[in-house]
């Protein structure tokens, strides 16, 4: 899973504190995070690479998964982000500190039934922060794993397997991709180690 997040980088000490907080539950979670902030727990970017997608934010949405933005100091992007990630049918999580007052045009945006199915608004606490966090990767995850297949991955295979995955699809409607999807999905519902880590995980948040 792919997840966008942005924060403002010019926030107090406190905030950036609670950036990393939130970079390290999506890291704990197997997420890949990518990010207009510079740490070293993030996917790297280099100055170009961030010009570059920040001039075509449409392509790098796209890539995403969901988007999660940190508002308690507003950024005058943040609008944008959210408008195109709306457009895309994005998931997106807007953080924001209790007590805080929240955007009067959020509010009204998770009003409307379109927006609303993708919208979350949070305002959290030191105390809920990664539970919101978790929850919505759970979320996401799961409107993932029913939309076709987005993220590409190359697969070096003998000629061995080549062959057997010809032959196990042969006369059937499924492609060797397919097979191989299946066949994952079926490891990851069997994979108790791996339900463990979820169900820990879970527990840590409540």
């Amino acid at each position: 899973m792919r997840i966008y997040f942005t924060a403002n980088p010019q926030a107090e000490l406190k905030l950036q504190a609670r950036f990393v907080k939130i970079v390290d539950s999506l890291n704990a979670a197997g997420v890949l995070v990518m990010s207009n902030l510079a740490q070293s727990n993030l996917t790297g970017f280099s100055a170009s690479d961030m010009e570059r997608m920040s001039q075509a934010g449409e392509i790098l949405l796209e890539k995403m998964d969901g988007i999660i933005i940190e508002g308690t100091k507003p950024m005058a992007e943040s609008g944008y982000l959210i408008a195109l990630a709306l457009a895309h049918r994005k998931p997106i999580l807007y953080l924001i500190e209790k007590g805080k007052i929240v955007d009067k045009n959020l509010v009204y945006l998770q009003q409307q039934k379109n927006s609303a199915e993708f919208l979350r608004l949070i305002s959290y606490t030191d105390g809920n922060l990664e539970k919101s966090v978790s929850e919505f990767i759970h979320q996401t995850e799961q409107g993932v794993g029913s939309e076709v297949p987005s993220i590409k991955f190359t697969l070096r295979i003998t000629p061995r397997i080549e062959r057997y995955l010809q032959w196990r699809t042969n006369n059937t409607k499924l492609s060797k991709a397919d097979f191989l999807r299946a066949m994952i999905e079926k490891l990851i519902d069997e994979d108790e180690g791996f339900k463990k880590f979820l169900a820990d995980r879970r527990q840590g948040d409540e």
